[in-house]
C-alpha cells in the first residue's frame, strides 16, 4: 500500500512544481507600443448600398497573443467616440478575441456620420488592445463555461485587475479625409 502512495505523492509534487514553473514563465507581458500595427489599405463601397467603407489591414507584431478590447472612430475636433459601421457583406473583425502573435486580418470601416457635421472632414480608426495573458484566457474560459472566478476567499482571476487601463495600448490609423 505503501508503493503506490508514494508514487501519487511523487507525481503530485512534480505536477505542482510545474504549475508553478508554467505561472512564472507566463506573467503578465507588458504592453508595447507597436505590438499591433494598423494600416489603411483603400476604400471600398457596400455592395448593396451607397456608403464608403475603409479598408484596413490590422497585424499582431509582437511575439506574444493581444486581445482587442475596443474599437471606434475618432471625428478631427469632436470629443467623443464613434461606434464604427461594419457591413457582413465586407471583412470584419474575428470571432476570436485574440490575434495570435504574426497574424492579421482585414476590417471594413464605414465612415462616421459625424464626419459630415466636422469641419475639417478628417476622421480615423482606433482599436484598444492588451497582451493576451494566461490570466485572460481563463477568464474567457470561465465566462465561457459559467466557471466561478473565484473558490471562498481565493480569487482566481480578478477581473478588475484584468480591465485596469494600465494593462491596455490604443493604436490609431493616420487621419483619413472625406
Amino acid at each position: 500500500m505503501r508503493g503506490p502512495y508514494k508514487r501519487w505523492t511523487l507525481l503530485a509534487a512534480f505536477a505542482a512544481i510545474l504549475v508553478v514553473a508554467f505561472l512564472s514563465l507566463t506573467r503578465g507581458r507588458t504592453p508595447v507600443a507597436n505590438a499591433v500595427a494598423m494600416t489603411f489599405v483603400g476604400y471600398t463601397n457596400d455592395p448593396n448600398h451607397h456608403s464608403r467603407f475603409a479598408l484596413f489591414s490590422v497585424s499582431n507584431q509582437a511575439p506574444y497573443a493581444v486581445r482587442w478590447r475596443d474599437r471606434w472612430a475618432e471625428v478631427e475636433g469632436k470629443r467623443e467616440h464613434n461606434a464604427i459601421t461594419v457591413n457582413p457583406s465586407l471583412p470584419g473583425l474575428p470571432r476570436e478575441p485574440a490575434l495570435k502573435a504574426g497574424g492579421s486580418f482585414q476590417l471594413a470601416v464605414g465612415e462616421p456620420l459625424s464626419l459630415y457635421d466636422s469641419e475639417s472632414g478628417r476622421w480615423r480608426f482606433a482599436m484598444l488592445y492588451a497582451p493576451y495573458s494566461w490570466r485572460e484566457r481563463w477568464f474567457d474560459f470561465s465566462v465561457r463555461h459559467k466557471l466561478p472566478l473565484r473558490l471562498g476567499p481565493v480569487t482566481l482571476v480578478d477581473a478588475r485587475r484584468l480591465r485596469s487601463p494600465s494593462n491596455d495600448v490604443t493604436v490609431t490609423t493616420a487621419w483619413l479625409t472625406k
